[in-house]
């Protein structure tokens, strides 16, 4: 049976946050194309990161996918 995983609602909100900063950024860049709105952008960017890693660490890798299809064929 799969186990079920539990997301951590600490990277939710990181995620959240920079999602919004990123796009008050992106709207001001559009209207006055200044360096604070492009700071703005990439902290909210380095702010979505951390789900978008654990959810690759969450998907099994290429080598395991490859293992497991050895040891089934063998039996």
């Amino acid at each position: 049976m799969k186990e079920i995983k539990k997301w951590p609602i600490g990277l939710f909100v990181l995620d959240l946050l920079g999602a919004i900063m990123a796009a008050i950024g992106i709207m001001g860049f559009v209207d006055d194309g200044g360096t604070d709105e492009l700071l703005l952008i990439i902290v909210g960017l380095c702010l979505m990161l951390p789900l978008i890693l654990h959810i690759l660490k969450l998907l099994p890798s290429a080598d395991s996918r490859e293992e497991k299809d050895k040891l089934d064929g063998e039996h």
